[in-house]
């Protein structure tokens, strides 16, 4: 699955100080998305200009094995991450920004890398889906990967099969080759690893296709 690096820097929604002397503003990333994720270890950069030390703490945020900056967010809406500022003079700066809380957003089954909506379908010729790759993806979140290890394959009305790993086998072809003119492939029941998420997560949304002739 193709991966995305995409970084939206936020500004603190607001500020407070311990001190009157000003500190320099800090710029919070977080890693590859602009909200934290419920039941995901969310990547937290800092960085701050003419300032002797910082560190962040809040609701959730620790150090990973790595000591980089995560935040796990629990329930509400909403969580606030602060921000400590010191500066060489030794005052210091507390800043709190608050960040929306979503949960994983929807994951749709693909095969190479293309999936199906309500509103589109997908047709392959025979010879395209020779080795064809199934996958899982999630939708404008891409610090999830999912390795599948299993998946069902129904092709019109004959029986399901089971395939182990994550590519069309043999005997799937053999099977979507019998695929009438009206006929669609379902894919659906994927099972897989996840890397990045460890909480709960629902099935992947099945793929639907029809077969070219």
């Amino acid at each position: 699955m193709k991966k995305l690096l995409l970084f939206l820097f936020i500004i603190s929604f607001h500020s407070y100080a311990q001190d009157t002397i000003p500190a320099s503003k800090s710029v919070i990333a977080l890693d590859k998305m602009n909200v934290v994720y419920r039941g995901v270890e969310n990547h937290l950069s800092i960085a701050v200009n003419g300032a002797k030390s910082s560190l962040i703490y809040g609701n959730g945020v620790s150090k990973n094995k790595e000591g980089k900056y995560v935040i796990r967010p629990g329930s509400g809406n909403e969580t606030k991450v602060f921000v400590e500022i010191e500066n060489f003079d030794g005052s210091k700066v507390v800043e709190e920004h608050i960040y929306k809380i979503v949960n994983i957003p929807m994951h749709q089954t693909t095969i190479n890398g293309d999936y199906s909506t309500f509103r589109s379908s997908l047709e392959f010729k025979i010879e395209e889906l020779i080795d064809a790759e199934i996958g899982v993806k999630f939708i404008d979140c891409f610090f999830i990967n999912c390795e599948v290890t299993q998946f069902n394959l129904k092709v019109g009305s004959y029986p399901t099969i089971i395939i182990s790993g994550n590519k069309l086998t043999p005997e799937a072809l053999k099977l979507i080759k019998k695929a009438r003119k009206k006929d669609v492939v379902l894919i659906n029941q994927i099972k897989g690893e996840y890397n990045g998420f460890d909480g709960l997560i629902k099935t992947p949304r099945p793929i639907v296709f029809k077969i070219i002739k």
